[in-house]
């Protein structure tokens, strides 16, 4: 009797699910109207975590281009650079917007804060930008998404 082949669970596939479930909270963090205002500021938090991971993931990838900021770069992997920098940087700002705008979390926390317009107006108008944005990004990484989607999400037997 042949012994079952115990399959490990390896790194590109946890990255790959853990991208898909940033995927899926960015898109209901996004669409405010499905889960009401204490839901997206709620479900705002709990994508904080998982972001935060897919960078520590990457963190190599992201040392290793940023160690050769000033030296010769194929041009995809430079415009990746600038472009997860700026998503970087938009999304730590929309977080941050949000957070002091936020009318449910803080408030059931125990935290009181007054809203200021600027940033509500901030908030929204950077979450818009970051929408297109992390359209780019997955269009950027289309290939890695696909061909390991196909070959772990797709996976027969």
């Amino acid at each position: 009797m042949q012994s079952p082949v115990k399959k490990s669970f390896g790194l590109t596939q946890f990255k790959l699910f853990l991208d898909l479930a940033v995927l899926a909270l960015f898109i209901t963090v996004n669409i405010p109207q499905l889960t009401g205002l204490a839901g997206h500021e709620w479900v705002s938090f709990v994508f904080a975590a998982p972001f935060l991971v897919h960078l520590v993931l990457n963190w190599k990838w992201i040392v290793s281009v940023f160690s050769r900021l000033f030296k010769k770069l194929p041009g995809e992997t430079r415009f990746n650079q600038i472009w997860d920098t700026l998503l970087f940087i938009m999304m730590t700002l929309v977080i941050f917007s949000g957070t002091v705008v936020s009318e449910a979390a803080l408030p059931a926390l125990g935290i009181h804060i007054e809203i200021d317009p600027f940033w509500r107006s901030i908030h929204t108008g950077m979450a818009n930008l970051l929408m297109l944005m992390f359209g780019v990004h997955l269009t950027l990484h289309w290939k890695w998404i696909t061909t390991n989607f196909r070959r772990y999400a797709l996976k027969t037997s």
